[in-house]
């Protein structure tokens, strides 16, 4: 009996110490490190180095001579970071080739920007499915064939030239095809997927921006003034004088026939950067927004001006009775001393008020809203008073330069990308059916009347938007700017854009009334 107790015993103490050794090999596992992953700029940094150093010294020592030399990659153990240092040599012509390699990204935000530093070479990552990889085959082909064409491309675009080839397929890969997941391969291109597209096939956005600045005393100039705008804007509304619904504010917005911003998709890399969107696609035309006052703030009907040099209204051809729009003509398809009274006049752009109430209409100092005998007839006869903004300061106070505008632009943009995907769909090209993948020249030009319609339609779309505590763009707009009172029927400084805010609270004095001196 003793004997096997003894053996239980001795089988017991082998499973306990089995147990703890089990127990101490996953703590070593655990206290393993954690992988030291390097930048590609700085393995392409010490692949440099280490070709400089082979060709005057030789490549004795090569290896641990990086590795004393650049400590703060190497963190391993000595023989792993010659293993490291190795390897990286052994791959020196892929990180010597900029263009399969990117360093890094630089992502503007708001108030800053971001570096995100790339870690791993192209090519890395999770396997692609068979379905992406026949769709990026289609897709980069038909870019690089319509991109030759010169037509601009947006992400938008490319989403909807993807959904395309997928629904034309007659392969496995059409529109009834379904992932492992069991969803459409169709509802799978979102613009996360464009996105991945593009920095697959090094397909960026080429644009170039120039910001004009001027002088930091001509900036205090203006926060002054913003500030006193403001003041005058909270002492009116404060002692009645001010009624916001009867506040309004007009602006322009250029466009083109492409809505050219001179940004298109191309492959990094390109040092010429061209398109040619659509006949007459320099085509200057502009766009005149109202936006009204009050609690039922919204967009009213815009009015299009196109490039005409003998102004002609009506265009031969041409009727003006596009529901929701209306349109005149000038020289250069801009608003100016001559098409200014005739938008007050248009029963569709511009109305007075059904009281008989005198309006007050912001706007900006732009010379055509300089005075002229034909405007002086249209105020009086509108019942409107004109009130200036302070200069140079519009991209702060107008609430049309807020983000209305810009949100007109996007609808626009939407509707018009679509109707360039459905021109390119039926090969509605200037020179006829495409012929063997050759020079397809320009799209066919839709006319004036489309655009009008466009207009319409594009103002319709963002009245119908709301912001999350359902508001009108436009009557937010409003408040931010302090041309309405907030929501709780006040009118205060918090209601401002920070910006705004901000301004206030560093010129306070103005704010209160103080006068702002001329600037010498």
């Amino acid at each position: 009996m003793e004997e096997v107790m003894e053996e239980v015993s001795d089988q017991e103490e082998a499973v306990c110490s089995r147990d703890e050794a089990h127990q101490e090999e996953v703590s070593q596992q655990r206290k393993r490190k954690l992988q030291q992953v390097v930048s590609i700029g700085s393995r392409r940094e010490v692949v440099c180095w280490m070709i400089e150093e082979c060709e005057y010294n030789g490549k004795k020592d090569l290896f641990s001579k990086a590795v004393a030399n650049f400590p703060h990659l190497f963190h391993g153990a000595y023989k792993a970071n010659i293993q490291k240092a190795s390897s990286w040599w052994k791959l020196k012509d892929q990180f010597s080739e900029a263009s399969k390699c990117p360093e890094s990204l630089q992502r503007n935000q708001q108030f800053n920007a971001k570096r995100v530093n790339f870690k791993a070479a192209t090519g890395r990552g999770r396997k692609t499915k068979n379905w992406v990889a026949h769709v990026y085959v289609e897709l980069i082909e038909e870019f690089h064939h319509l991109r030759k064409t010169g037509l601009k491309f947006s992400t938008a675009l490319l989403g909807t030239l993807a959904r395309d080839i997928i629904k034309s397929d007659e392969g496995v890969f059409n529109a009834d095809f379904r992932d492992a997941d069991g969803k459409l391969i169709l509802d799978k291109i979102t613009t996360r997927w464009v996105q991945t597209f593009m920095a697959k096939h090094n397909v960026v956005a080429r644009a170039q921006t120039v910001k004009l600045l001027c002088s930091p005393e001509k900036e205090l100039h203006f926060e002054k003034t913003i500030a006193y705008h403001l003041g005058e804007l909270f002492r009116g509304f404060s002692s009645g004088e001010l009624d916001e619904n009867l506040i309004e504010n007009m602006d322009e917005t250029h466009f083109v026939v492409n809505v050219d911003n001179g940004r298109t998709l191309g492959i990094r890399g390109d040092n010429d950067v061209k398109y040619a969107d659509v006949v007459s696609g320099g085509e200057c035309m502009t766009m005149m927004v109202r936006i009204t006052g009050g609690v039922s703030s919204h967009i009213e009907a815009p009015m299009i001006i196109f490039t005409n040099k003998n102004r002609s209204y009506p265009i031969q051809g041409f009727s003006d009775d596009v529901p929701g729009a209306s349109y005149r003509t000038g020289p250069k398809g801009w608003n100016d001393m001559q098409v200014f009274p005739q938008w007050l006049s248009e029963p569709c752009a511009f109305q007075p008020d059904r009281y008989g109430r005198q309006k007050l209409l912001f706007l900006d100092n732009c010379g055509g809203h300089n005075e002229s005998d034909e405007l002086s007839v249209a105020l009086t006869r509108t019942k409107t008073t004109l009130r200036f903004f302070p200069p140079c300061a519009t991209d702060k106070v107008q609430p049309a330069d807020s983000f209305i505008i810009s949100k007109i632009k996007d609808a626009w943009t939407k509707r018009w990308e679509s109707k360039k995907m459905e021109m390119i769909r039926e090969q509605q090209w200037s020179n006829g059916v495409r012929r063997g993948g050759g020079w397809l020249g320009k799209l066919l030009n839709p006319g004036k009347r489309y655009f009008l319609q466009l207009a319409a339609d594009s103002v319709r779309d963002v009245n119908l938007q709301r912001d999350a505590n359902g508001l009108t763009y436009a009557r937010k707009a409003m408040i931010r700017c302090g041309l309405a009172l907030d929501v709780t029927g006040e009118w205060h400084i918090k209601q401002l854009t920070p910006e705004l805010q901000a301004i206030i609270m560093k010129h306070r004095n103005h704010f209160d009334g103080e006068i702002v001196p001329n600037l010498n």
